[in-house]
């Protein structure tokens, strides 16, 4: 089980990093300008946005958040179990492969949120690489929840 409890605390990391990097950067649009969720550029001149945003930016906000807290709980309970630093009585691979999937089906609602939205609705510029990570992280956590469970499932048998 040691191979695969490594590999799926690595997989974990990789989402959460990607997860993050598309929260916090701001290339999910580009074309004159590029934008995120907190902050648009022109040139070198950066705005942000504060709370003065639409309603799917807020939302796109929201499921990321969560999707990261998810993330980070998972990160952490499957790194303890590599260390063998997790002795609680509660199955910490069953914990860290529901926070998985919580964390990948809010990143996909985010960025479904974001270019559904986007695309009925603006249709200038192209997605940036923000935009492409934060898809690349939802079905990530999906796979490393369901390789969590087969850690929980390899320990119960």
């Amino acid at each position: 089980m040691g191979a695969l409890s490594i590999g799926t605390a690595v997989f974990a990391s990789i989402s959460l990093g990607l997860l993050l990097a598309a929260l916090a950067s701001d290339y999910w649009v580009i074309g004159s300008e590029h934008t995120g969720l907190w902050r648009f550029c022109r040139g070198l001149l950066c705005h942000t946005y504060g709370m003065d945003v639409q309603d799917y930016i807020h939302a796109t906000r929201a499921f990321l958040l969560m999707g990261a807290i998810a993330g980070a709980a998972s990160f952490f309970v499957l790194w303890a179990l590599v260390g063998r630093f997790y002795t609680g009585s509660v199955s910490a691979a069953k914990l860290a492969a529901i926070a998985s999937l919580v964390a990948g089906l809010c990143a996909l609602i985010s960025m479904s949120i974001f270019t559904g939205v986007y695309n009925s609705r603006f249709r200038q510029g192209h997605y940036g690489w923000s935009l492409a990570v934060g898809w690349a992280s939802g079905p990530l956590f999906l796979l490393t929840g369901g390789l969590a469970f087969q850690i929980h499932a390899g320990r119960v048998m």
